[in-house]
């Protein structure tokens, strides 16, 4: 019995230090380089993205109108209001620069939020990656690298679309951005963080 709990803890602790290489990918997949990744869906200056957004927080929930708008090369604004017209929070994300915030409801001031929904919509409107390592595997292509500093895997399928983001630790993912194609919901989702976002797409996609 002692042996079996000793086998048992072992194996845990190897899968627990178990490095992680992407969904469905393994370490002996990638071949190394320099790869440039553009993920177009927020990418059009002056082109204006209108959801239906439901954000959970904590125990708090939120739910409105998700505007996101590429104002410049440099500058998206990303402003949620409620279902009255009022606005809940107003961030301009910057490329290369820090977030600054327009306005937050007292509700949400509070800076591990901010941080994190900050964080959360600089990858979501990212439009370009430079990673250096790719996997082809039979639909899809994972390519890897850093991006501000932190582990992540951008997924592309075969029409050379940005499918899905992964922000990660050595060991597993931390934050997983699902992007929305004909009407289905973009999703945010945290692994160790209560916070989740949904935004499902109110603007005619037809184009896309």
């Amino acid at each position: 019995m002692k042996k079996l709990l000793l086998i048992s803890f072992a194996l845990l602790f190897l899968s627990s230090c178990k490095s992680y290489y992407g969904p469905n990918t393994r370490k002996e997949e990638y071949t190394k380089g320099v790869f440039t990744v553009a993920n177009t869906y927020f990418a059009t200056v002056g082109e204006e993205h209108i959801f239906r957004a439901h954000i959970q927080v904590f125990k708090k929930e939120l739910s409105g109108l998700l505007v996101v708008k590429r104002m410049d090369e440099h500058l998206h604004r990303v402003v949620l209001t409620s279902d009255f017209g009022n606005t809940l929070f107003d961030f301009s994300i910057y490329k290369d620069k820090p977030y600054a915030i327009n306005y937050v409801m007292p509700d949400l001031d509070k800076k591990i939020i901010l941080n994190f929904l900050a964080k959360d919509f600089s990858y979501l409107v990212e439009d370009t990656y430079t990673l250096n390592a790719k996997a082809t595997q039979r639909d899809t292509t994972v390519y890897k690298g850093l991006y501000k500093k932190k582990k992540t895997f951008v997924v592309v399928n075969q029409q050379e679309e940005v499918t899905e983001v992964i922000a990660a630790s050595a060991r597993k993912p931390k934050i997983v951005f699902t992007y929305a194609k004909k009407g289905v919901a973009l999703e945010i989702k945290h692994q160790n963080f209560p916070l989740s976002i949904q935004l499902t797409p109110l603007e005619n996609e037809d184009n896309r």
